[in-house]
């Protein structure tokens, strides 16, 4: 008896470390978790005691449920891949420490203190392998529904919960059906993920093409726009010669001809973007702009994109761009007293995103609560901007790093994007 509850025990521990880290949350003995795990022994004992059916312990998985509710939130999803990716990952760990046993130690038969060994080895993979797994791709891949991957996920789930019932069941271990169960697993799987794969790149492709097509529209405008803009050259050279009629000593007319020169500098301070070799980057930084500059915000940029070989999809990149300069703006337009920007993208041995904003002091901790989805200063609904960017440089391996620093006596805000290119 008292080896079967240290059984049941190491069992439910595993399983709740495994939703503490699949919630990204670390674990510890609060009262909730205590009292989970003092009501996981009762109902467990109460079984055992009475010698009830094995497949009543199925009754724990609710209590599971709630248990994930009470402690992490009821996002009923979110319980629901959870915990069925801690079983699998616990009933897997069991089914191959079980076939070592039986194939290497030739053991035929699990005596209580051998399924106390198999429980223990698998507490202790949960502990020391599970932090170096990286599992948040794959539970963020999950939850997109329209994923193959999502309904093989949970076919699995039932294949598994089906296997568990029957040895509870029968206690008989059928080691060569297990061992067809993982391998048939594994290779739907690798099939779903390589389908998921090209359903994925396909996606991609069709929302780059879509992308192009609108932003060639766009470009085609700045063309236009240039091309009337050389109309206005001429005039520009004549009011420049001709100021010397208007000018009275050398040193007005130097005056004059540096103030107009700087006037038509500034307002084509952008046109250099439309040297880069990415039509669609500089399509949308040089609309992006200009809409900034009619709002009385000084911008700064540097834009360096010989060629764009990031692996990352464009679109992709613009709605990095998008997200971080629209919150830059936003924090400018609340603040009176600020209105410079500055923008870079670069690609050299690094791909570089970087955005900042004049700011007042914002200390660490409060940054790092920005790329909270519900977070925002603009209202209820706002605050999915910094969110979202988040979420790219995760599933695309970007660093995302905030921080406030001085530059030259002002303080700015910065966000930095950046990738390791091989």
């Amino acid at each position: 008896m008292i080896i079967t509850n240290v059984c049941l025990l190491l069992e439910a521990l595993s399983i709740v470390i495994c939703l503490h880290y699949f919630y990204d949350e670390k674990f510890k003995f609060d009262i909730v978790t205590i009292c989970f795990l003092s009501l996981n022994m009762i109902v467990m004992t109460f079984i055992n005691y009475f010698d009830m059916p094995k497949t009543c312990t199925m009754a724990m998985y609710p209590v599971i449920i709630i248990y994930c509710g009470i402690r992490f939130g009821f996002k009923l999803k979110d319980i629901m891949l959870n915990i069925a990716l801690g079983i699998i990952y616990v009933a897997v760990n069991q089914i191959i420490i079980m076939i070592l046993f039986y194939y290497i130690l030739g053991m035929d038969g699990f005596e209580r203190i051998n399924l106390l060994i198999v429980n223990l080895i698998t507490f202790i993979s949960v502990i020391v392998i599970l932090p170096h797994i990286k599992w948040k791709n794959f539970l963020r891949f999950l939850k997109v529904k329209e994923n193959i991957s999502f309904i093989v996920f949970y076919t699995c789930c039932g294949s598994i919960l089906f296997w568990m019932i029957s040895y509870k069941k029968v206690k008989i271990l059928e080691l060569d059906h297990a061992i067809l169960l993982l391998v048939s697993v594994l290779f739907i799987f690798v099939l779903a993920g390589q389908l998921n794969r090209y359903k994925i790149k396909a996606k991609e492709i069709e929302t780059e093409l879509i992308l192009q097509e609108m932003y060639s529209e766009s470009f085609k405008g700045l063309i236009e726009s240039i091309r009337l803009k050389q109309h206005e050259f001429d005039n520009h050279i004549n009011t420049i010669y001709s100021l010397h009629y208007s000018c009275c000593t050398y040193e007005e007319l130097v005056k004059a001809q540096k103030n107009y020169c700087e006037q038509i500098i500034r307002n084509n301070r952008f046109n250099k973007l439309l040297a880069q070799d990415n039509a669609v980057i500089r399509g949308f930084l040089y609309a992006k702009f200009n809409e900034i500059d009619r709002k009385g915000i000084d911008v700064d940029y540097q834009v360096a994109l010989d060629k764009f070989d990031i692996q990352i999809p464009i679109y992709k990149v613009v709605e990095i761009l998008g997200d971080l300069i629209n919150n830059a703006v936003e924090a400018l337009e609340m603040d009176n007293d600020r209105n410079k920007l500055y923008v870079e993208i670069v690609r050299a041995d690094i791909f570089i995103i970087e955005v900042r904003n004049e700011s007042p002091y914002i200390e660490f901790d409060v940054l790092k609560s920005f790329f909270r989805k519900d977070f925002s200063k603009k209202g209820e609904n706002r605050g999915l901007g910094l969110y979202n960017v988040k979420q790219i440089c995760e599933e695309y391996s970007l660093d995302l790093s905030p921080k406030w620093t001085e530059i030259n006596g002002r303080g700015w805000l910065i966000f930095r994007v950046q990738k390791e290119l091989s």
